[in-house]
């Protein structure tokens, strides 16, 4: 596929697979871990910006510390993905782009995060807020994320195992279809199994790369 032009991780050069392998598991350790020291340390789980106008202040209010460190650990994240996009794809075409969205999108849900502790937001502000970081790091991160994993899992099947290939795709394929929650609330499960097989497909790569640079 023309779109990525990038080798297969069996043949990149040692730096390039050096750097696939450190970025694509710093991008997912980071992000994992602002989920899980979100779900350790918050007083409850991190609400959904269609739940109630009280369930999010209550929320927000109890937890400003947790929303920081989850905030600034996913905006580090956002750092080695970018790093990661760009050792995968080697010029410019679909998967770059996509990519290099996905780290926008994922940025912005970050710092927006980030500004409702900061700003003390309550009220609409802390309800726009709330909306527009779901939107950032959900539909407008997971389905660009999709498409480099899905790019760049057509551009390796000729040297990947098959399986990878299989994982990629259909981790593509959820990704895209996540953007019906625009049409429905209840497809938002798309969302986190777009999100996590795309994950599980980057650190599958990252470490395919580190093994074949030994």
């Amino acid at each position: 596929m023309s779109a990525v032009t990038s080798p297969a991780p069996a043949t990149v050069a040692a730096p390039a697979s050096n750097r696939l392998a450190l970025t694509g598991v710093g991008f997912a350790v980071l992000f994992i871990a602002s989920l899980v020291f979100s779900g350790l340390a918050g007083s409850a789980t991190y609400p959904s910006p269609f739940e109630t106008d009280q369930v999010a202040e209550a929320y927000f209010a109890d937890n400003g510390g947790v929303v920081l460190g989850m905030g600034i650990l996913q905006l580090l994240s956002a750092v080695p993905l970018a790093a990661f996009v760009l050792a995968l794809t080697k010029r410019p075409g679909l998967a770059r782009t996509g990519g290099l969205c996905a780290v926008a999108g994922l940025a912005a849900c970050a710092l927006i995060g980030l500004a409702i502790p900061v700003l003390d937001a309550s009220g609409d502000t802390l309800h726009t807020l709330h909306y527009l970081t779901f939107m950032a790091g959900g539909p407008a991160h997971v389905p660009f994320l999709g498409i480099v994993v899905g790019a760049s899992a057509l551009a390796f099947r000729t040297s990947a195992p098959r399986w990878t290939t299989v994982l990629g795709l259909t981790s593509a394929g959820l990704a895209l279809l996540s953007l019906a929650t625009f049409v429905s609330e209840s497809l938002m499960l798309l969302l986190p199994l777009g999100r996590f097989t795309a994950i599980l497909w980057i650190l599958v790569t990252a470490v395919r790369a580190a093994r074949l640079r030994k």
